[in-house]
């Protein structure tokens, strides 16, 4: 795991947050960096070239990267909590809430804030 943590993020352009290295990795996974025709992930440490996922069988190598693509998925769809196996976190900032009502709110006189302070009708345009 160490060793596919730090293929990914090394080839990075430059510094990452942990949202975005997390990201990366998963991308890596799921792109088949694991699966028997690809790269592999060589040990470093080995004299020869050693393929440390030697021990894998195909179906786990499968396994894992559909599963890594399926949290590719949750994160682009903001449910980072299901692929951590946590609880969602409270919503903070109104525009990122799904459930709002994206109409604007009307004044007690059924006017728009809006229109009500900067709306012009086009009969006074003509005076200018």
């Amino acid at each position: 795991m160490e060793l596919l943590v730090e293929k990914a993020i090394s080839s990075a352009t430059g510094p990452q947050s942990p949202g975005d290295a997390l990201r990366r990795v998963f991308e890596c996974i799921s792109s088949g960096i694991i699966l028997k025709g690809g790269p592999g992930l060589l040990d470093p440490c080995e004299k020869d070239p050693f393929d440390t996922l030697a021990v894998m069988t195909d179906q786990q190598r499968e396994d894992i990267t559909s599963s890594a693509q399926f949290a590719l998925r949750l994160l682009a769809f903001r449910q980072i909590h299901k692929v951590l196996g946590m609880d969602p976190l409270p919503q903070m900032n109104q525009r990122f809430n799904i459930h709002n009502n994206r109409k604007r709110r009307r004044d007690s006189d059924g006017v728009d804030g809006f229109e009500a302070e900067g709306k012009k009708d086009k009969k006074d345009y003509d005076n200018f």
